[in-house]
């Protein structure tokens, strides 16, 4: 064979292997499926949560902390500041154990039987409102957490409440 046509061969053969291996990664990245995404789930509020509340708009405020255990089971110590009816501040300090359940979608409901307040039972719906990824076993895991109580407060009706993930803790 003549010095030209073998380097016509390895030029052709290096051309052939330069568009295979281009095919390749193209289909590679064709077939890639995206990130896992199970959605929500109880695991998802998994440690401490940093909570802060307000009712009727100025009417009372409240600050805790909740703490979620990632199979469903919640406990939580608010202190509420209210008014005492004769212009002034009153403190109520509740202490409440329950359960949650969240939806794929990141709605949920939290049960909370509220100690030393008679056993009163409480219910907030939920919505995850910022998340990331490395939750338990690598989940989605709750950032911040908003949520309205079904039922009227000790201080007010409407009660509002934010829970943000203290990580670390």
């Amino acid at each position: 064979m003549s010095k030209s046509v073998i380097m016509s061969v390895i030029g052709m053969s290096t051309l052939v292997i330069g568009a295979m291996l281009a095919m390749n990664g193209f289909l590679e990245s064709a077939n890639a499926r995206p990130p896992r995404n199970d959605g929500f789930s109880e695991r998802s509020l998994n440690g401490s949560y940093a909570s802060a509340g307000r009712a009727d708009g100025f009417a009372s405020r409240s600050v805790g902390v909740t703490t979620f255990d990632g199979r469903g089971r919640v406990a939580r110590v608010v202190t509420i500041t209210a008014s005492d009816g004769e212009g002034g501040r009153r403190l109520i300090e509740v202490v409440s154990v329950g359960t949650y359940s969240v939806d794929r979608d990141g709605l949920g409901v939290i049960t909370f039987i509220n100690e030393g307040l008679n056993n009163t039972e409480v219910n907030f719906d939920f919505v995850i409102a910022e998340s990331s990824r490395g939750g338990s076993r690598g989940g989605l895991q709750a950032n911040v957490i908003n949520g309205v109580q079904r039922e009227a407060g000790t201080t007010a009706s409407l009660i509002e409440e934010v829970w943000t993930r203290r990580e670390g803790l």
